[in-house]
């Protein structure tokens, strides 16, 4: 029922890994995997398995000894590193103490990428847990994702998949159908084909909730500019990844915000999912984030009727003008807005001279009765735009 050392590696994709000392804790179990270049032994969870290139104490032969030593005390299933990248061969004094303590140390050959070896342990982790539960694997994160009422129990069950109940997280979904309609579903595989530069630093888990859903959350310290930073680079690359191995799939990604709690898991997902529907509706891209289209999905809650009337006692001059005149004072407007009132960006943007702009603008000052210097005026005027295209795309 559980995965221990010594099954993984009778497994066909891991019979090149040997061990190279600790043969006698063999039997440790195996409850997650990880890929750590700086190994942050604080972090260390009972039961995973470390992978690494060693460069971190390739020349320290204090810190060999005492890494071993440590993860054996923290009750870490094994130390599997990876050689001839900073390592010829595994230090005879990191040896000599994975055969004191019987911690199981391992050696990967040069040509086995570590993102390879771990989708192969985490492969049949997730398989051991099908089993052990029953199907139930995932269950706590549906449970989670479906806002059920808050139980003890959650934090140690995400902790058996690997997942730091303590750092943030956030989600992606993926929806994508095929032109005949089919369901699109073949996520995994996109993941395996994302580089071992691109896994080494961040854990994945992938979950079939109303469309293919993924959870990134960074290994050590991660900022949450960065972890979104990175979510929004695995999508540029899943996208790739998938338009490339499917020609003629419709697809559509949404990124929530990151998330601080596990019991945010349901307000991310539901987050998502408001980028894939609002973003199709504003921007010509596959791949949207909540930050970006929160303020739509705030007017987007105001009765129609409101904001229609709201957008005209602000706007509808300019948009007259524009029908009548084959203009492009609404265009103008929002670009200048964006630039934050920088005309020579404004400019930029539009492709036009720096003089254009301050003609339309002028134009649209007279015609609105406004101030555009005014703050308060510029924020309304930005809502209402934002507000008009909800309306245009409804």
């Amino acid at each position: 029922m559980y995965l221990t050392i010594e099954k993984a590696l009778k497994l066909p994709a891991l019979n090149q890994v040997e061990v190279i000392g600790g043969s006698q804790g063999l039997t440790r179990v195996i409850n997650s995997v990880s890929i750590m270049d700086h190994p942050d032994i604080s972090w260390i969870k009972r039961g995973e398995l470390l992978l690494t290139t060693g460069y971190v104490f390739k020349d320290d032969l204090n810190a060999q000894i005492n890494l071993v030593r440590e993860l054996s005390k923290r009750g870490s299933a094994g130390l599997a590193i990876k050689i001839k990248r900073f390592l010829s061969t595994i230090p005879p004094g990191m040896v000599e103490e994975a055969n004191k303590y019987n911690f199981p140390l391992l050696e990967i050959p040069y040509e086995m990428p570590l993102s390879d070896l771990l989708f192969s342990f985490t492969y049949e982790l997730v398989n051991k847990e099908k089993v052990k539960h029953n199907g139930g694997s995932v269950e706590v994160f549906h449970s989670l994702l479906n806002g059920e009422n808050r139980s003890s129990s959650f934090i140690p069950q995400l902790q058996e998949f690997g997942f730091n109940p303590d750092r943030p997280y956030i989600l992606l979904l993926i929806n994508g159908t095929k032109e005949e309609g089919d369901s699109f579903v073949p996520i995994g595989r996109m993941l395996e084909k994302l580089s071992e530069t691109e896994r080494e630093d961040f854990k994945y888990w992938n979950i079939d909730f109303d469309g293919q859903l993924i959870i990134l959350q960074g290994k050590g310290m991660v900022t949450d500019e960065h972890l979104l930073m990175q979510a929004q680079r695995i999508a540029i690359l899943l996208e790739g990844l998938i338009s490339k191995d499917n020609p003629g799939t419709s697809l559509s990604m949404g990124l929530s915000k990151v998330k601080k709690e596990i019991y945010n898991m349901k307000e991310g997902f539901i987050e998502a999912k408001k980028a894939i529907q609002l973003g199709s509706r504003l921007n010509p891209t596959n791949i949207n984030d909540y930050a970006s289209v929160e303020v739509e999905d705030l007017i987007n809650q105001i009765p129609k009727d409101a904001m229609t009337q709201y957008v005209l006692s602000m706007i509808q001059p300019i948009i007259v003008y524009d029908r009548e005149n084959e203009g492009e004072l609404l265009k103008t407007l929002e670009t200048y807005l964006f630039s934050r009132g920088r005309i020579e960006d404004a400019a930029r943007a539009l492709f036009v001279h720096r003089n254009t702009v301050k003609f339309r603008l002028s134009r649209i000052e007279d015609l609105l009765g406004v101030d555009l210097k005014s703050r308060d005026i510029a924020f309304k005027l930005q809502f209402s735009i934002k507000a008009a295209k909800l309306l245009l795309h409804d």
